[in-house]
């Protein structure tokens, strides 16, 4: 899943990403791009000494997420049964952090592109990353620990496109408001800022950030025009959140993970857990306009997510629905004048932070994003910021498996952050980094030591109602 980061190469070039019109008939070609960065990082952060809490032994799911097992046996049911939290492979334990440390990421990118005798280009867009496993432990892990840079395929998808028509895209890939035609996001700057590379030194779950790219890759069809009259226009569909081939069953019977589920048992048990599905039969679409005005280049954005939500089946097979059903909408506008950019957008809905699904009568999500840049030779510098308010999340259990809030009336979420940096470009291609984020999440009332839940007697020195992150980073960034 690749993060919303317009006008930079803190992930790969638009003029990369983008698939090549070719000026004549051709068979096939193929090239390689991508991007490599590595980076120093100071990180202090509330909450790194933890002092008898639940912790995972190898191999074992997050520590307080509700999971296909029942809690008093432990026994794998394929289904969730509760909102107790799967405790059978947790232990309590104490652990400290540190402050420094150094991260390196890279991504590799497969471009192949053609033309047809009558014009219309063609291809497909290939992204290896190799950071899959973000919760395992040193390299060369063994037995039930993966390589923390185990490859996977992030997007692939391929493409038809004409220059009257329009292009055609069918694959994992960002939806036109989850990426690709979003505007007054401005990230052309450090490794993005608030939506950069400082989430990748702060310990969850005080980082997460709801971004357009955070809607996700899930596999669908994309319909982008071609621009009339500074207009164009995106729509995409996808059936469910799934992505990659197979059905996604972790079991050899119908279970929570299946890509195709629209009903399971204790839907709204695991609503904070991002790897479990939550939106089916999802439409996006977005309208946007860009052109130039007494020299100031203009570009304005608005456009809508819209899905249904998978609902609840009891043991007895009635079907209830308990979720809200995901909408969200967007609104955004940016300005261009001799190397200044500045944006802001507006996004609201009734889904909770990283586009989660909330318990009917919560008050959905609202949030702001500010940013300015400025290009002076080699260098850019800029700075942006948001703040959002988001519904707690329903009936998740916290980490000492005490249910959270969720519902009508309660207390809500906030999370803001601001971050500065800017970037020099050394050579083509190749960029030297330095960036300041902070991040804030603060709920009403006490909560754990890992932000979610009650606090138990033996977890009164980590309570708070707010936690906090900042990160100062700098390194180099290269793409291909």
């Amino acid at each position: 899943m690749r993060k919303i980061l317009l006008g930079t190469t803190a992930v790969v070039g638009a003029a990369l990403l983008a698939p090549q019109v070719a000026s004549a008939q051709e068979a096939p070609t193929v090239r390689i791009g991508g991007y490599f960065q590595a980076y120093y990082g100071n990180t202090q952060q509330t909450g790194t000494s933890a002092t008898n809490v639940s912790m995972n032994t190898i191999g074992a799911s997050d520590g307080g997420e509700a999971t296909p097992f029942q809690a008093s046996t432990g026994a794998n049911t394929g289904a969730v049964t509760g909102s107790v939290a799967n405790t059978s492979q947790n232990q309590q334990g104490s652990a400290r952090l540190g402050h420094n440390d150094f991260s390196s990421d890279a991504e590799i990118h497969v471009f192949v592109n053609g033309k047809t005798a009558n014009g219309l280009s063609y291809g497909a867009v290939l992204e290896m990353a190799f950071n899959q496993q973000e919760g395992s432990v040193r390299n060369n892990g063994r037995r039930a620990v993966n390589d923390k840079t185990t490859a996977f395929m992030d997007e692939m998808y391929a493409f038809i496109s004409s220059p009257t028509l329009g292009q055609i895209r069918f694959g994992d890939e960002d939806g036109p408001m989850g990426g690709l035609m979003n505007a007054g996001f401005i990230t052309n700057f450090g490794s993005g800022g608030v939506y950069g590379y400082w989430e990748n030194f702060t310990v969850r779950p005080n980082r997460t950030t709801t971004s357009p790219g955070g809607l996700g890759d899930n596999t669908k069809l994309i319909y982008l025009s071609p621009q009339v009259f500074g207009f164009d226009l995106g729509l995409s569909w996808a059936f469910n959140e799934g992505t990659g081939e197979d059905v996604g069953c972790l079991n050899s019977f119908s279970s929570v993970n299946c890509d195709r589920a629209y009903a399971i048992t204790g839907s709204g048990v695991p609503g904070r857990s991002h790897a479990l599905p939550g939106r089916t039969n999802e439409l996006q679409a977005m309208l946007r306009w860009r052109g130039n005005i007494a020299g100031v280049g203009i570009a304005a954005s608005a456009g809508m997510m819209s899905s249904q939500v998978i609902r609840n089946v009891d043991v007895f097979g009635n079907i209830v629905k308990n979720l809200q059903s995901p909408q969200v909408y967007q609104v955004g506008l940016q300005a261009t004048w001799q190397g200044l950019t500045v944006g802001a957008n507006y996004m609201w809905g009734n889904t909770s932070f990283f586009y989660i699904p909330i318990a009917r009568g919560s008050k959905g999500m609202e949030q702001y994003f500010v940013g300015a840049s400025y290009t002076f030779g080699p260098i850019t510098v800029g700075a942006n910021g948001f703040w959002g308010s988001y519904a707690q999340l329903p009936g998740a259990a916290g980490i000492d498996g005490v249910a959270t809030y969720g519902g009508q009336g309660a207390p809500m979420q906030k999370r803001y952050a601001f971050s500065v940096g800017g970037n020099y470009r050394l050579a083509p291609g190749m960029d030297i980094v330095a960036e300041w984020t902070q991040h804030t999440t603060h709920i009403a009332g006490n909560f754990g030591q890992q932000g979610f839940g009650s606090c138990s007697a033996t977890q009164q020195n980590n309570c708070s109602n707010r936690a906090t992150t900042q990160v100062f980073l700098t390194g180099l960034r290269l793409a291909f």
